[in-house]
């Protein structure tokens, strides 16, 4: 598979966020978002060819040198690559904890012992809503996350209908909420204001958040 980078750093968002963790950056998606900061994993020829073993043998580094036993596994899109299944089976049966960031156009069929799944909601200032599923997210379980990145009035109000279809459709089992600004674009108050204010996002426990590897590091540093 289309290996981008592997590197160690703190996961910048979501349920482990602040705690250490091993990437492991997948080259190659089937969106183009307008406000992609990876574009060097989705585009060009930034990477290299690895199998499941050698990438398992990286991260098993990180472990030994220093304890680290989260895997995030990223991209670009890591459930459109081929070999996939077995590199996620690899991971579990090696024992480590391991986070799927996905964007929203893949159903999350993989069950695996560690496993979880943080899935993107494409909002319309994305330029991507069109190519999301409802019956995608209705795969997440209770253990995995769907996240909105919002930049517009709009995509507060388009994130809104989502949960509230969505627990309509699932609500025995309804993933955790994460919403994080576009960088630059809406400030983090008029989030806030509005998630504590939306009856739908209050019961939910729907969660502000921000990209906390963009706050510690520059926000164009790669390898954080």
């Amino acid at each position: 598979m289309k290996v981008c980078e592997i590197f160690k750093s703190i996961e910048g968002e979501g349920l482990r966020m602040g705690q250490a963790a091993s990437f492991v950056r997948l080259h190659g998606c089937n969106l183009r978002c307008s406000y992609c900061d990876s574009m060097y994993a989705v585009e060009g020829s930034d990477f290299w060819f690895m199998n499941v073993g050698e990438v398992l043998a990286a991260v098993e580094e990180y472990r030994a040198e220093s304890g680290v036993k989260c895997v995030t596994l990223t991209g670009g899109e890591p459930l459109i690559h081929s070999g996939v299944e077995d590199l996620l089976t690899a991971l579990s049966e090696a024992g480590f904890e391991v986070n799927v960031e996905t964007n929203g156009t893949v159903p999350c069929k993989w069950r695996l012992p560690g496993l979880f799944y943080t899935m993107d909601w494409k909002c319309k200032s994305s330029g991507m809503s069109a190519q999301m599923k409802m019956e995608n997210i209705e795969t997440l379980g209770e253990n995995d996350v769907l996240k909105f990145v919002v930049g517009s009035v709009e995509d507060l109000q388009e994130a809104e209908d989502v949960v509230a279809r969505l627990s309509l459709t699932t609500p025995d089992n309804m993933p955790h909420i994460f919403v994080s600004p576009v960088w630059g674009k809406l400030t983090n108050e008029q989030i806030v204001n509005w998630m504590v204010g939306s009856k739908v996002m209050t019961q939910n426990n729907a969660r502000f958040q921000v990209q906390l590897h963009k706050v510690v590091w520059d926000p164009d540093m790669r390898g954080v």
